[in-house]
């Protein structure tokens, strides 16, 4: 592998000056349009087809990591600031800034973007560090009780022992997935194939409860830093419950690995994917559960290129061997280095970063998803084709570089 500095820094020069390329402002409605307050990044820049020039709730908070530290660490806080006023608005934060999109959301990140930009204000000594947090958190506990605990239409999602589902408004399971950022994937196919996009909504995934066990524990961190104790021991039982339960429904004791659980007909989906480290990024997992899954199934995610989102090839899943993501990555990193697998964690920085950098020496700029399995090939296309960029590959790059260096 060529010195982190020396053979990462074209790529990272690249993006420094691209970021300018991503960045909108729309103050008002216009048309499908859903005007914000303040500037955002897009994922996508790709002028022969204009998609994806919204801002995304889960693509924001990838895309964040590569700003904190630059010149443009002030878009984090913007960001922050525009999901904020979705949620004054709708209750919720929709898949991104379209009307079509309130329909659904997306991977529910904004605890998490909230912390990074508290920690950025606490790190240049802001002094209204406390007065913006408890303003955030009880908009976020909004959006949480609202939409992702929510039991009946429009926000039928707590569906089975307090674990909630994928959904959309107009109860598709296409939507659905999408509302997991997975779309396409085999995750939800089992072996009772009701579509091509799966049964979603008949699945409690693993990903999403790992979030919403996140959020919870985000809630209760942040309320005992505001002098809330009651209030924090509250989400911190909550989230104790929900990881109870997902031990027992997701966790597969004969096949050491994390499952997204069928509600309805009372099972385990037997497609193992990425969604079960999530567990391990959220700090739900124990460690012995870490280190069983880490012995039997890291070797088989790890690909040449970085990890694969499954293990099965299924032609236009994108979410799906061969593909990798820059947001499973960095999900699957951070989890093995809070249960102490450093050494696994820096071998698939390398190979994602080494991925991205061949890829860039080839077409000249950085891709939404990568063939982690043969990185010299194209990737499953699906159902967008090959979109340039692009915005979340581009904040995990940084991100990865940094700790590289370390």
């Amino acid at each position: 592998m060529p010195p982190v500095r020396h053979g990462y820094q074209p790529v990272l020069d690249y993006i420094t000056g691209f970021w300018d390329r991503l960045i909108r402002f729309h103050p008002h409605d216009t048309g499908t349009l859903i005007g914000l307050p303040r500037p955002y990044l897009v994922p996508s820049s790709d002028s022969t087809r204009p998609l994806f020039q919204e801002m995304y709730y889960w693509d924001s908070y990838f895309a964040s990591l590569g700003l904190v530290g630059t010149a443009h660490e002030w878009l984090v806080f913007d960001m922050v600031e525009n999901m904020a006023a979705l949620i004054e608005r709708f209750g919720f934060i929709p898949n991104g800034n379209r009307y079509y999109f309130t329909s659904r959301s997306q991977p529910p990140f904004f605890t998490k973007l909230i912390r990074l930009a508290h920690s950025m204000k606490v790190a240049r000594g802001d002094t209204d560090c406390d007065e913006y947090l408890r303003h955030m958190i009880r908009l976020a506990t909004r959006e949480h009780e609202t939409c992702w605990l929510g039991d009946k239409h429009p926000h039928e999602r707590r569906k089975y022992r307090g674990l909630s589902r994928y959904h959309d408004i107009n109860y598709s399971d296409f939507l659905a997935s999408c509302e997991s950022g997975w779309d396409h994937s085999t995750r939800c196919d089992g072996d009772r194939p009701g579509n091509e996009a799966g049964r979603w909504m008949d699945h409690l995934p693993v990903c999403l409860n790992s979030i919403l066990y996140a959020r919870e524990m985000d809630f209760a961190w942040a309320l005992n830093l505001l002098g809330a104790p009651k209030e924090a021991e509250f989400w911190t039982a909550a989230a104790e419950e929900r990881a109870a339960t997902m031990r027992e429904l997701m966790w597969d004791a004969e096949r050491r690995f994390y499952f997204d659980f069928d509600w309805r007909h009372r099972e385990r989906s037997p497609c193992p994917s990425l969604a079960g480290f999530y567990p391990l990024w959220a700090g739900l997992a124990t460690q012995e559960q870490a280190r069983e899954m880490v012995a039997r199934w890291f070797p088989r995610f790890l690909m040449p290129g970085g990890v694969v989102t499954s293990l099965t090839p299924f032609p236009g899943r994108q979410w799906a061997y061969p593909n990798g993501w820059a947001p499973l990555q960095w999900i699957v990193v951070d989890g093995l280095d809070r249960y102490g697998f450093a050494n696994e964690a820096t071998e698939v920085r390398r190979r994602w970063c080494n991925t991205c950098a061949h890829g860039f020496t080839r077409v000249g700029t950085m891709l939404e998803k990568y063939n982690v399995a043969e990185p010299h090939r194209e990737p499953e296309h699906g159902l967008y084709g090959l979109i340039e960029g692009f915005g979340w590959t581009n904040g995990v790059f940084v991100d990865f570089t940094r700790k590289l260096e370390k």
